[in-house]
């Protein structure tokens, strides 16, 4: 079965590279205050090459987390669901999340933390609870994210040819942001709904909203030989 939502959300992250969701940490200023943490309780990369790279099987994954793994059905964008490997599924701060493009499970779609894990970070350092200031610092400048409130709402649409959209290795990143915890006011209309938002929107900076999710993927190989 084709992963239903995949291709639509592969359409997203293509995207964001070409310009070439669990509990968020409070904001703050600091991308190297979260990575010095990160770097110190032992946390490990979430890249193109692990902690699951392109060519992992759910069969080699199940063997190689032997115990430390599973098959469950784990919601998708729209009201979906679909079937993933979970990897560390008892460990919300090592949990990862890792879907398929195929039936058989042969074929890597993406390999997403999300709220909690804690014990992951990406390029530059950036984590879940990472603040808006500290991704445009790791992407050395601002970039879009679509307004929230929507399907995909939150998620970043063009890194503007920054670092984050130029992933070592042949995989796209992901991000997708929220209000920061304990937020309870209303948000302003300019920053929600099906609309690209630029991070330096003064609307979006005094939100300061925070990565809540987090995910590298590869297109659909079936789109590669199109």
């Amino acid at each position: 079965m084709l992963k239903p939502t995949g291709l639509a959300l592969m359409a997203l992250l293509t995207l964001t590279a070409c310009g070439k969701p669990d509990k968020p940490a409070a904001s703050g200023d600091a991308s190297s205050t979260a990575s010095q943490s990160a770097t110190e309780k032992g946390a490990q990369p979430l890249s193109c090459e692990g902690p699951v790279g392109k060519s992992a099987t759910a069969a080699q994954l199940l063997q190689t987390y032997a115990g430390k793994a599973r098959e469950e059905t784990v919601p998708g964008p729209e009201g979906t669901t679909e079937s993933a490997i979970v990897l560390y599924p008892d460990d919300p701060a090592r949990k990862v999340v890792v879907t398929f493009w195929d039936e058989a499970k042969t074929q890597v779609a993406d390999v997403r933390i999300g709220r909690g894990a804690v014990q992951w970070y990406g390029p530059g350092n950036i984590r879940i609870g990472s603040p808006l200031k500290a991704v445009e610092a790791a992407n050395g400048k601002g970039f879009d994210l679509y307004g929230f409130d929507w399907d995909y709402g939150g998620y970043a649409a063009d890194f503007k040819g920054g670092t984050l959209g130029m992933m070592p290795g042949d995989c796209v990143l992901s991000l997708r942001f929220a209000p920061p915890e304990g937020h309870t006011g209303q948000m302003t209309s300019d920053i929600v709904g099906d609309t690209q938002v630029a991070s330096s929107n003064p609307n979006m900076q005094a939100l300061q909203p925070v990565i809540v999710e987090m995910s590298v993927g590869w297109p659909s190989p079936a789109a590669a030989v199109e």
